[in-house]
This record gives C-alpha cells, structure tokens and sequence, in this order.
C-alpha cells in the first residue's frame, strides 16, 4: 500500500525551491552592491559604511519592498543634502540587476 502522506519533494518543488533561492540570492546581491553605491556617494568610509550596507540590507530582509528601499535611500541623500533623485537611484538599480543577472548566467554556463 502506497503511504497516504508522502513527505518527499516532487521535482516542481525542488524546481520552485531552487528558482526561489536563486531570485533571493540575487535580491541580496543586488541590494548590497546598491548599499555600497549609496554608502560610497554619502561619504561613508570604514565602520560607518559597513554600518550602512548592513542596515540598508537587513532593512530589506526585514520588509522587502523595494519602494521602501528607494525612499529610505533617497531620505539618506536628502538628509545629508547630496543631490540625487529617485530616477538615478532607479536607473542604478536596473544596471545593478542587469550586472547581477549577466554574473548569474556567466556562472551556469561553467
């Protein structure tokens, strides 16, 4: 008699499960190379940026909107009056992604 409840993973599981960890991965990376370019522009150096990245990147694991994301960098620029807009901090992102997503596909290829 087959079991009632099987507990092992189908093959569209373990697909989902991988495509899941791969968009995670690629979110973080994405979001940590964005906290470092912002932290970079602000003037942050040594303690103070690391500081930065990792609240920007926890702020994200946290409540990951990326909406949020872009206000709460902007304020940062706002509040220590570097320029910056929402479009450039967007466009970054963009080119970010596409970095992250080139890495990626130069990886599977190996």
């Amino acid at each position: 008699m087959a079991p009632m409840f099987s507990f092992g993973k189908s093959s569209y599981e373990t697909k989902l499960m991988r495509l899941l960890q791969e968009k995670f991965f690629k979110t973080a990376r994405r979001n940590k190379i964005l906290a470092q370019w912002a932290g970079g522009r602000l003037g942050y150096k040594d303690a103070a940026f690391k500081s930065y990245v990792r609240r920007k990147i926890l702020t994200y694991l946290l409540n990951p909107d990326d909406e949020k994301m872009i206000s709460g960098i902007l304020s940062d620029f706002k509040r220590e009056n570097v320029a910056m807009s929402e479009e450039v901090i967007k466009k970054k992102i963009q080119a970010i992604e596409m970095r992250v997503k080139n890495r990626a596909e130069l990886g599977n290829a190996s």
